[in-house]
């Protein structure tokens, strides 16, 4: 190999799944490919898609990332749960991110506003249904490959997917923040540590905003997040500046007594390319 050759980023091996085990209800079958993030809150371009730890240390220059024409994406879930649980609430994702990206253009341009604050009014159980089934969608397609097994913090997110309203009464929180990054994050399981304290991680990120989920009451998340509940009747972002260098949390530059663990597989960065 040349000294300049390009290496194949590892996530080419965890997309070549045609059927398996659907990663929401479980069925197996043919796998169909799920926009993440979802159609209509993003432009869809050709990206490449790369595992997060792919993108620091001596090779990150050399290892070209798996293309895409059709944007991001991730052939893990079956076409029921993609066209009903997911399709059937994407357009709200669409929506709220469409009024937020407005404000938002229009905080930065004028700068009239008179604070830092912004919303958008949301139906919060259609907005997290969607998030929640693209979050366990994009992983590898090898989980597919094995017969799901029960799972304690997976499930309930499966059935409140489905449309148990109530799965993740005592079992979750969700927090939201202002993402102002044109690379999408996802990471379906991480573990952070934070000073004595360690936490489990669902995540995805893409312009404007960053959604997360945790253990019930066990969260860390970075200033200026906002609690997510069933009942809200608007999501609400601090576009603060002093809010950026937490925005790619928790892939942020780690500080003081903190540290990350995870299977690189389940974290994947996509970004646009020409």
């Amino acid at each position: 190999m040349g000294k300049f050759s390009k290496l194949m980023s590892e996530r080419s091996k965890h997309t070549k799944v045609d059927n398996g085990h659907c990663l929401i209800c479980g069925k197996h079958g043919h796998l169909s490919f799920d926009h993440v993030p979802p159609k209509g809150a993003v432009t869809i371009t050709k990206i490449e898609q790369r595992h997060i730890g792919e993108m620091t240390g001596e090779n990150a220059h050399r290892i070209r990332g798996v293309p895409s024409l059709k944007g991001s994406g991730f052939k893990t879930i079956c076409q029921d749960c993609n066209n009903r649980a997911l399709g059937g609430n994407d357009d709200e994702i669409a929506k709220v991110c469409s009024e937020l990206t407005g404000k938002i253009r229009d905080y930065f341009q004028y700068a009239d506003h008179p604070g830092t604050i912004i919303q958008a009014k949301v139906n919060p159980v259609r907005f997290t249904r969607a998030m929640i089934g693209h979050v366990l969608a994009a992983t590898s397609a090898q989980e597919c490959i094995a017969e799901p097994k029960e799972h304690a913090y997976f499930d309930p997110l499966k059935r409140f997917v489905l449309g148990d309203n109530s799965a993740l009464d005592e079992t979750h929180d969700i927090y939201y923040w202002f993402y102002p990054y044109r690379m999408h994050l996802s990471a379906k399981e991480l573990a952070f540590w934070n000073n004595g304290h360690t936490a489990i991680i669902s995540l995805l990120s893409f312009f404007p905003i960053a959604f997360m989920i945790t253990k019930k009451n066990e969260g860390v998340y970075p200033p200026y997040a906002c609690k997510l509940s069933l009942t809200d009747t608007a999501l609400i972002l601090n576009l603060s500046t002093r809010g950026f260098d937490y925005a790619e949390f928790p892939f942020h530059d780690l500080k003081g007594n903190q540290m990350r663990v995870a299977n690189d597989t389940k974290l994947i960065v996509s970004y646009p390319i020409k």
